[in-house]
């Protein structure tokens, strides 16, 4: 190879590094700038650390919250219930009576069908992954199946169809450590989307960089996904016959996505992660604050992002999930968790 030759090369692999390198920090949000934004009254509740997710009831203003010390992983977490018509706003734990070990609840999903409710939980375990369900009996759960299977390897988030039909999204499609730092440093996209029929399950979409929250769309016809790394979602069609997720569309989001949730208007409402750098260090450090923000994005045109709430991380650190729920005026209000934080926060608009 002529020595011009080789420059261009380096030139050119330079400038990839480069240009990886810009992208990089535009995804981690470095050159976000937090100003406070929410025109909310608000309560903070103190809780079990780690309610990294969050379903509200629509009917009943009930809500469902899954809680785990992340930075205890070898503690039982547990999922707790919310009353937001009660003026005593207290967190009641529904799971402490079942003593199931190695419980530690991740993503959750609330399923309403045929007169009955369940709910579907993601439970981690030192050597495999369980999804649990539960069927919501009054103010009370009742314990009613496990499924396992080892295309659970990373499940994040999961999205309840039918009474044993769910979709899971797996972060990484393997659980060594170093692997999944690797990918996460350069992006690689290791994830995927399983779905459980009731028998057997199989990956429906792969090749997804850090998928984490999912939902279902207003009218059922599209499924979301949350790609946390990309800072954008996915947008798919369930195939009917095969199950099998066809891509539809793609989009960026204002900050990096977490948990999703659906509003009324049958627009997402999600928990945002604006500065990731930031919520590496304080995963590691409780000390090391790391900004918030809930975003509620437009149905029909993905450009439409509106910014709910965004704080530096004073008030809450790590927000994953913003669950919205109505008050008597039909005024949109916003139930927030965090991956690590002993704490919610309540906001009610003025």
């Amino acid at each position: 190879m002529k020595r011009s030759q080789k420059f261009l090369l380096s030139l050119i692999i330079l400038g990839g590094i480069i240009y990886f390198i810009v992208q990089t920090t535009i995804k981690a949000g470095v050159f976000n700038s937090i100003t406070d934004i929410g025109d909310y009254r608000l309560n903070s509740l103190p809780s079990m650390p780690g309610v990294e997710d969050i379903t509200i009831d629509q009917q009943t203003n009930i809500a469902y919250l899954s809680a785990h010390d992340r930075r205890n992983p070898k503690s039982t977490g547990a999922i707790f219930t919310l009353n937001l018509n009660d003026s005593s706003k207290t967190l009641i734990n529904l799971t402490d009576r079942f003593k199931i070990r190695e419980f530690r609840p991740h993503g959750i999903s609330l399923l309403s069908i045929k007169d009955k409710k369940f709910l579907f939980v993601i439970s981690h375990k030192d050597n495999k992954n369980d999804i649990l369900k539960f069927q919501i009996l009054g103010d009370s759960l009742s314990y009613l199946s496990k499924y396992s299977s080892t295309d659970f390897v990373s499940p994040n988030d999961i999205l309840a169809v039918a009474e044993n039909q769910f979709f899971v999204t797996n972060d990484h499609s393997n659980r060594s450590k170093w692997k999944v730092m690797f990918s996460d440093f350069l992006r690689i996209p290791t994830g995927n989307v399983v779905f459980y029929d009731g028998k057997i399950s199989k990956i429906v979409s792969e090749k997804i960089t850090y998928p984490n929250g999912i939902a279902l769309s207003d009218d059922g016809s599209k499924i979301y996904v949350a790609t946390t790394l990309e800072k954008a979602i996915h947008v798919f069609e369930p195939q009917t016959q095969t199950n099998l997720l066809k891509s539809v569309d793609y989009f960026s989001t204002t900050y990096a996505p977490d948990n999703i949730e659906i509003n009324k208007n049958g627009n997402m409402i999600v928990g945002c992660h604006p500065k990731l750098f930031a919520f590496m260090a304080h995963k590691k450090d409780a000390k090391k604050i790391s900004p918030s923000a809930i975003i509620e994005i437009n149905k029909d045109n993905f450009e439409i992002q509106n910014t709910l709430y965004l704080n530096d991380g004073q008030q809450i650190s790590g927000s994953s999930v913003g669950a919205p729920f109505y008050s008597k005026n039909g005024k949109q209000n916003l139930l927030i968790g965090g991956v690590f934080d002993p704490k919610v926060i309540l906001l009610e608009k003025k």
